[in-house]
């Protein structure tokens, strides 16, 4: 019987450890992004949540989430996203100050509205990668955006 006794255990411990990873990979986690560096508090935010690097930055019909926030001169902007699963991600930015819904840029594509990703990586010349952009959401997590204005 001791041999029954331990294959009883075995599948036992096999079934739990199953059982938390299986919660582990449903979890939902928060993302909060805090936006710094804004020149003024005209028009909304436009911010796209990205799970792969298809569309990112410039396509946020592309992405996985999206959301639209009113600034307002009165509070500090901050947007959530709940429900978050545990993955890569990374954020694209827009400032888009005439309210119109998309990024005006000039004669050479350059942006003339404020643009931020969700790293603090700079890059002197052409649009952020998601590569360079992306984080680990395993846990509720807060980053911070600096827009950045070209013009």
């Amino acid at each position: 019987m001791p041999f029954a006794r331990f294959k009883y255990q075995h599948f036992t411990l096999l079934l739990a450890g199953g059982l938390c990873l299986h919660l582990h990979g449903q979890a939902q986690f928060q993302l909060r992004i805090r936006v710094e560096g804004l020149r003024n508090n005209k028009g909304q935010l436009l911010l796209s949540l990205f799970n792969r690097a298809y569309g990112f930055p410039d396509q946020p019909n592309l992405s996985f989430r999206q959301m639209r926030m009113p600034l307002n001169p009165e509070q500090k902007p901050e947007v959530v996203w709940n429900d978050l699963p545990a993955g890569i991600y990374a954020v694209a930015l827009l400032h888009d100050e005439d309210d119109d819904g998309r990024c005006r840029m000039n004669f050479l594509g350059i942006p003339t509205e404020g643009v931020g990703v969700s790293t603090r990586k700079k890059r002197l010349w052409g649009k952020p990668d998601f590569a360079s952009s992306a984080f680990y959401l395993k846990e509720d997590t807060t980053i911070t955006i600096r827009v950045h204005y070209f013009f």
